[in-house]
């Protein structure tokens, strides 16, 4: 639909004309002209009139944007739990919730998921069968001191014991920043960027539970595509590394986490 301010010929006057683009939204089209017209009517200056139309115009808008409902795919709802299962049940446990969510900036584009002065983590989550790991980008790897850390989320469609919905692993993570005295907005945020409403009534019957974890040390020889990799012009490379390739970078949790020494870290 366009909106134009047109001045009629005959009479000099001016009106707002709207030109429906598609035809498929006839139906909608109309009432929302004869909802503005009728709010129009009631005003008695031209300003006014213009005024109130806009007004109409920016409630439907709403209206259509509150009814598109972002529901996140059963994979980016294993990815988010096991970044926050890496966030609060083991970052959390070194260095503080505080900590963990100033560093967590992978809901903002960040190319790894947690980002701190001293430790890069990128999170992948997998599935007890899964064979290689999907890397989105050739900078996703780029860098020194990453660690990639790969957790294996079981799932059920009924609760079981150890297992939680997205919506309860959440809650518990903002009560333990909260008692931290974090910045609850900050993790707010987060959440909302990856388009997660943790009141959404899609995600509480899917419970998830973090298996295990391995963690691999990027560094050297590490099989991995970078900017320096590609030919001038090339981007938005995506590859998988087989799980098998990479067993001989593999460290234990206390040498993973030892590389935030800013925290503390050995």
């Amino acid at each position: 639909m366009t909106i134009v301010r047109a001045e009629r010929e005959h009479d000099g006057t001016w009106i707002l004309l709207l030109t429906l683009n598609d035809s498929k939204f006839s139906d909608v089209f109309v009432q929302l002209c004869g909802h503005v017209q009728s709010k129009v009517a009631k005003s008695k200056t031209e300003a006014a009139g213009i005024s109130t139309a806009m007004e109409c115009f920016m409630e439907w808008r709403q209206l259509f944007q509150a009814s598109k409902k972002h529901i996140l795919s059963m994979q980016e709802r294993r990815g988010l739990f096991a970044e926050l299962d890496f966030a609060f049940n083991v970052l959390g446990r070194r260095v503080g919730p505080t900590a963990v969510v100033e560093g967590w900036q992978g809901p903002y584009g960040s190319d790894q998921d947690f980002q701190f002065v001293d430790a890069h983590y990128e999170v992948k989550s997998r599935y007890s069968t899964t064979h290689a790991l999907q890397i989105a980008s050739e900078y996703q790897l780029e860098g020194d001191n990453i660690t990639l850390v790969c957790v294996e989320i079981a799932g059920s469609s009924k609760e079981l014991p150890g297992f939680r919905t997205l919506p309860e692993y959440a809650s518990w993570a903002r009560e333990s920043l909260a008692q931290d005295g974090g910045d609850l907005e900050v993790f707010d945020s987060a959440l909302e960027q990856i388009g997660f409403n943790p009141n959404d009534e899609a995600y509480s019957e899917d419970y998830f539970k973090a298996q295990s974890y391995t963690y691999f040390d990027v560094s050297g020889s590490f099989p991995r595509i970078t900017s320096r990799d590609i030919a001038v012009g090339l981007s938005g490379v995506k590859y998988r590394i087989d799980l098998t390739s990479i067993d001989d970078f593999k460290i234990d949790e206390e040498s993973a986490l030892s590389l935030m020494k800013s925290y503390g870290g050995v």
